[in-house]
């Protein structure tokens, strides 16, 4: 019969989280934050710059850095004008970025550096031509003036060619997991301490013990959280490769899996903690001073995990990777960005789950000795005590 309650328990808590108003106001918000987020990514960061070069005139400079604008990073338009007044007043009413009169290059307020480069390279090659010809070379010394590399360049460990893509991937990564890891698990706090102020938890323990409540609990929230999370990352996905902020579906899609995988583990690891953190308490105004250590571990955490996106290889970083707790946020992070050795990852899982499996029975222990307890709060030793 225990075993019936504590899935009638788990299901339960699932149903009643998912019509509360606040699951689908959670749910707008870390859409509409990521939807924001992903939009000024793809503005800011995605395709090549394309700029308009109004050229007086016949230009050679023009014609050659449009022929090689993709070498600087750019997308060249070249717009001809007979007049340079006419050039000018384009310039003026915003019609295109620059004007090349000869050798002059103007903008109105300032010139991209794409376009100074490009047009600065191309004049200097223009010139070596001329030098080079007017001395008797030939179309062959030309070519070997301007291809030629006189230095090899190499690295030693060459990075990944995705690695910028890949940081874009891994902030959303972190976005949705502190998200879901802090909102669900005030969610179990909050849901133990409803239950203890309704009496409901004396009628529940009439007929199931105390771990199993606490089990049941824990399972039914974190399906919701895994579901909707699941829900999130596809819908960041698809926006992600419809606004171009992501190119690498194969990579999204990765990225998704390791957050639902570290997602599951880092639930179980907080939740239990979230349970003891309800249970030790009475009213909803207590529940956050309750609640202060482990909110501190996760924004720790949190923070520690986007200094990952800049550095993924610092100590810091990869000694808070493969820590139980800190894990949940940071490795995802460094797997992403392709910085994690599999040795680290296997380090991971193995504290992670071992440190969960004696986390759990430990808080459901703290969780018995404290949930029937009211009035004031109930200290860890006295709810350890109360237990035996």
């Amino acid at each position: 019969m225990s075993g019936r309650v504590w899935v009638l328990v788990a299901r339960r808590d699932f149903w009643v989280r998912l019509r509360e108003r606040s699951f689908l106001v959670s749910t707008l918000i870390n859409l509409l934050v990521l939807s924001v987020l992903i939009v000024l990514r793809a503005v800011s960061g995605g395709g090549t710059p394309t700029f308009d070069l109004a050229v007086v005139g016949e230009s050679p400079v023009a014609e050659r850095v449009a022929a090689s604008d993709r070498a600087f990073g750019m997308d060249l338009e070249l717009v001809p004008f007979d007049d340079p007044a006419a050039a000018q007043a384009a310039l003026a009413d915003g019609e295109v970025d620059a004007v090349l009169d000869g050798g002059s290059l103007t903008g109105l307020h300032t010139v991209a550096p794409q376009l100074v480069q490009g047009v600065q390279a191309a004049a200097v090659s223009l010139r070596i031509e001329e030098r080079i010809q007017a001395l008797g070379g030939g179309a062959d010394d030309v070519a070997f003036v301007g291809n030629a590399a006189p230095v090899e360049v190499g690295v030693l460990s060459p990075g990944d060619p995705n690695r910028d893509q890949n940081g874009g991937i891994a902030f959303i990564v972190v976005i949705l997991l502190y998200g879901q890891l802090f909102g669900y698990g005030v969610w179990v706090a909050s849901g133990v301490i409803e239950e203890k102020a309704s009496r409901v938890v004396e009628i529940l323990l009439a007929t199931i013990r105390a771990r199993q409540l606490m089990a049941g609990k824990i399972l039914g929230i974190g399906v919701l959280g895994l579901l909707q999370l699941a829900f999130i990352a596809s819908f960041a996905i698809t926006l992600g490769l419809a606004t171009g902020a992501i190119e690498l579906p194969g990579s999204a899609i990765s990225a998704a899996a390791i957050a639902i995988g570290y997602f599951i583990l880092g639930f179980a690891f907080y939740a239990s903690l979230f349970a003891v953190a309800g249970s030790l308490v009475t009213r909803m105004e207590e529940l956050q001073n309750a609640l202060v250590p482990i909110n501190l571990f996760i924004f720790v955490s949190f923070f520690i995990s986007i200094g990952a996106l800049a550095d993924p290889d610092g100590t810091l970083v990869t000694i808070a990777s493969v820590l139980p707790g800190s894990s949940a946020l940071t490795m995802p992070v460094r797997i992403v960005m392709g910085a994690a050795t599999p040795a680290q990852i296997a380090l991971s899982l193995v504290l992670s789950i071992g440190a969960t499996a004696l986390l759990i029975p430990a808080s459901g222990r703290l969780y018995a000795g404290a949930v029937l307890r009211t009035g004031a709060r109930v200290k860890l030793r006295d709810a350890w005590r109360a237990a035996a």
